[in-house]
């Protein structure tokens, strides 16, 4: 591989929010807990939903699917990751998710193909190729074993992991920061502002508005300065979510945007 080759893979370090690498090396902190969760994830959960994608879902391949799967192959090269493998399910709302750590997939929405046009969809999969790259889904794990272990097994009661959950969710937020930084940098910021409209919106068009969501995002955190009660109200609130709420997704990257990281990475 030459230099100029070599240079233009993506590595973690690359995209990743600060704050999603300081999360996970608080678990890399962990003696014995990657080791522990690759073998979890081997025998339990990556099985359960392989089977689960290929008795519901349909796999995009060159056969099947070809122009998506062209844009996949595209992404994959870019990010510089082993191609995972790629289906789509039936789902009007716009979404996708990547897991796996043996065999990594991504599944895609049928609402996200049909609302996003050829670069937005990219961005879409560049996402989620971002996760794999910083490794998100191994440390997802965590989350989903104490889930299943409380809900489901009866052996540990949601209370006495709650703070851990939080922080859980805490991070999961700003691992989602990083993806999109992933997907900035192979369809370009302003492409991925207009995938993350269409997102909050739900519609196809959205008449060239691709930084509506930058500026509803400055004035979201003008309320949130305007009064304390305000800003309890809502940190409260987002404790809770997996995912930033959209408007500081958009924000975040528009801030990233002027970075020599950003820069670097499209240059």
């Amino acid at each position: 591989m030459d230099k100029e080759t070599e240079d233009k893979i993506m590595k973690a370090t690359d995209i990743m929010h600060p704050e999603d690498a300081k999360a996970i090396q608080m678990i890399k902190s962990v003696p014995g807990c990657e080791q522990l969760i690759r073998v979890f994830m081997k025998l339990g959960y990556e099985a359960q939903y392989r089977g689960e994608n290929l008795a519901n879902h349909i796999k995009v391949t060159l056969k099947s699917f070809s122009e998506i799967y062209r844009l996949f192959k595209e992404v994959v090269a870019r990010v510089g990751i082993r191609e995972p493998e790629l289906y789509i399910y039936n789902d009007p709302e716009i979404n996708a998710y990547t897991y796996g750590e043996t065999n990594t997939f991504v599944a895609i929405s049928s609402g996200a193909v049909e609302r996003m046009n050829k670069d937005e969809l990219k961005g879409i999969l560049a996402h989620e190729c971002g996760h794999i790259l910083c490794k998100h889904t191994l440390y997802m794990t965590i989350w989903r074993t104490l889930q299943d272990m409380g809900a489901l097994l009866g052996v540990v009661h949601r209370t006495m992991f709650a703070p851990l959950y939080l922080a859980l969710q805490y991070w999961s937020r700003k691992a989602e920061l990083s993806a999109d930084r992933c997907a900035a940098v192979v369809v370009g910021e302003e492409t991925f502002q207009s995938a993350l409209v269409k997102l909050a919106s739900g519609l196809k068009e959205t008449a060239r508005r691709a930084r509506g969501l930058v500026e509803q995002g400055k004035q979201y955190e003008a309320f949130k300065r305007s009064s304390l009660w305000y800003r309890v109200q809502q940190e409260y609130r987002c404790m809770f979510y997996s995912h930033p709420q959209l408007c500081t997704r958009a924000l975040e990257l528009d801030r990233w945007r002027v970075s020599y990281g950003y820069s670097r990475q499209v240059g």
